[in-house]
């Protein structure tokens, strides 16, 4: 019913990932804020009004 070596490995991933738990958050927000700046100014330059 489960597959435990493949949960193992997903588990081992994860670890591995924990001492750059902190670099990639960062990452995650510094593309999530772009992308966000981006979409801001395509629709300021479409017309709509921007948001503060």
């Amino acid at each position: 019913m489960y597959n435990w070596s493949v949960q193992n490995q997903i588990v081992a991933f994860v670890d591995s990932l924990r001492p750059y738990a902190d670099q990639i958050r960062a990452e995650y927000f510094d593309a999530l804020y772009h992308f966000a700046d981006q979409q801001s100014a395509l629709l300021t330059m479409l017309g709509y009004p921007p948001v503060p």
